[in-house]
């Protein structure tokens, strides 16, 4: 079943225990005694300051810490979503939790304020529940929704994580984001939520080529009963995967077969928003 989690920030449990000392600049920080938590956020800030992303090594060397030490620390915070790793090249950098917390910080960089106006043009031309969100590791993670206006109303919390063979939306990722994402995940037992959820591996690879070749994904009663979503991706300046936008309604509005102007209304919310975020839309065609 899908994991949720609630939107407020988690707290990291500070008994790391005893730190083994190994030599030089390692022994400089531990004598400084600097609490786990003061740790972590100068791992943070490391990562935040390197957009391609930084391994245990470098880490290490820029902390002065030994790289078990830092190896923990990467290890907590990816458990819980402050970190990410790259499949490809096993560089860390910071997860979408991060994003979260940012946006209930400060409004710099807030993709629904960005986006509101096409998002509300959707909703207004589908009538249902319209979904921002990116993804982490395995999983789909929910930024923000507007809520639709069809009789049956389906909302989501901000937050809330679904696998990636669940969802439309973890289609959309598998289909866009950089392969080894789909490597790793393929490589993995898939998730089952109802009798529809796709778990064969090899239908599954399928259905992500269809998703690549449309531009387009849905999942129709497979991740709840009687519900089903269209999603597409959104695609940041340099053209990589930011997430994906989605339209969420009961079957009966979203059928299985979805009505052509319902995908085109979709496709043209995630041409104009990636446009919203410096994406060349142009370089698609």
């Amino acid at each position: 079943m899908p994991r949720h989690t609630p939107s407020a920030i988690k707290e990291i449990n500070a008994s790391e225990g005893v730190d083994v000392i190994e030599s030089g600049a390692a022994e400089l920080s531990a004598e400084q005694g600097l609490p786990t938590a003061i740790v972590s956020l100068q791992v943070i800030e490391a990562l935040a300051a390197a957009p391609a992303g930084l391994g245990v090594t470098r880490l290490a060397e820029m902390l002065g810490m030994p790289k078990a030490r830092i190896h923990r620390h990467l290890s907590m915070l990816r458990e819980h979503g402050y970190v990410g790793q790259d499949p490809r090249t096993n560089q860390y950098r910071v997860g979408w939790q991060m994003f979260l917390l940012g946006r209930a910080c400060t409004s710099r960089f807030d993709v629904m304020s960005l986006a509101k106006p096409v998002l509300e043009r959707l909703r207004d031309q589908v009538g249902q529940t319209v979904v921002i969100a990116t993804y982490s590791d395995n999983e789909v993670v929910v930024i923000d929704f507007l809520r639709g206006t069809a009789p049956v109303e389906i909302s989501l919390r901000p937050g809330t994580r679904f696998h990636l063979n669940t969802v439309a939306q973890g289609k959309v990722v598998l289909a866009f984001a950089p392969q080894g994402v789909s490597q790793q995940f393929l490589d993995q037992p898939l998730q089952s939520c109802t009798p529809r959820t796709i778990t064969d591996p090899d239908r599954l690879r399928a259905e992500i080529e269809l998703v690549r070749r449309r531009g387009w994904a849905d999942a129709p009663e497979e991740l709840y009963i009687g519900v089903n979503a269209l999603a597409a991706p959104l695609l940041q300046a340099n053209g990589e995967l930011f997430g994906t936008v989605a339209i969420i309604g009961s079957i009966h509005y979203l059928p299985g077969t979805p009505e052509p102007a319902h995908v085109q209304a979709l496709l043209d919310a995630s041409r104009k928003i990636s446009e919203l975020m410096g994406h060349d839309t142009r370089l698609q065609d």
